[in-house]
């Protein structure tokens, strides 16, 4: 489902999507935006955008290209080593 909310989602999707809110604050700390200043460049609603970084909303791919190019970045630069920002779901 669309933007889901991350409470509904598999945890390691989930997991995914808090990755990537991680790194999308890392990238928005290094270009000196505030979240509202990242999402109105990306042409998205700021609460909106907070979700996403925050690992609770979806994004799609057109946000994903939109959220490059307000950060000065390839969107390849978004995902790079994603895997290694991703927690364990589900801990032994």
């Amino acid at each position: 489902m669309p933007n889901e909310p991350a409470d509904t989602a598999d945890p390691a999707v989930l997991a995914r999507r808090q990755a990537l809110g991680r790194r999308l604050k890392e990238l928005r700390g290094r270009a000196g935006l505030s979240q509202a200043q990242l999402a109105l460049a990306a042409g998205m609603n700021r609460v909106f955008y907070v979700g996403v970084e925050g690992g609770r909303r979806n994004v799609s791919v057109d946000k994903v290209f939109a959220l490059a190019d307000a950060l000065g970045v390839d969107v390849a630069d978004l995902f790079r080593d994603l895997d290694s920002l991703i927690t364990d779901p589900n801990p032994s």
